[in-house]
């Protein structure tokens, strides 16, 4: 990540979403979502055609792990970049886990749930404590929610 490439072997995050939700496929389809670990956005952006050709490692990854003929299956296939996930839920350079927690910028810590400057703003999301991911989202969500109700506002 710090030569800003994308990797010719990359951590992939594959979930099929039927499995424990029917709804999410017609019958006799998957839904698998598959999620490269790649670099958010710099100075310079990836072309179409590198997209492409990381696509077709990441296929080829799938593959020889076990889902074979996967190309062969594909009957609808959206592909997001770090700028969709910016432009569709204004992430941070299209960042999935937020700000990168950084020793020296940040003492390696996420952005506090609570306005330092104003009295009842609170923060949830990838960059706030406790982290990112979609559990620890949904905590810093539950936290926020418990600090409102109880009335916290120091």
């Amino acid at each position: 990540f710090h030569q800003y490439v994308l990797p010719e072997d990359p951590t992939i995050y594959v979930v099929n979403t039927n499995k424990t939700d029917k709804t999410q496929a017609p019958e006799g389809h998957e839904n698998i979502k598959i999620l490269p670990h790649i670099p958010y956005i710099q100075n310079k952006s990836f072309s179409e055609a590198e997209y492409l050709q990381f696509r077709e490692r990441i296929l080829n990854k799938l593959e020889s792990m076990g889902l074979k003929d996967l190309r062969r299956h594909i009957v609808y296939e959206d592909i997001w970049t770090p700028h969709d996930i910016e432009n569709n839920y204004n992430s941070n350079k299209g960042a999935i886990y937020g700000v990168v927690s950084n020793k020296r910028k940040n003492k390696g810590f996420k952005f506090p749930k609570k306005s330092q400057y104003f009295k009842n703003l609170y923060f949830v999301g990838g960059s706030v404590n406790p982290g990112a991911g979609m559990p620890m989202v949904t905590l810093s969500g539950m936290q926020v929610a418990e600090a409102i109700i109880n009335g916290e506002s120091s």
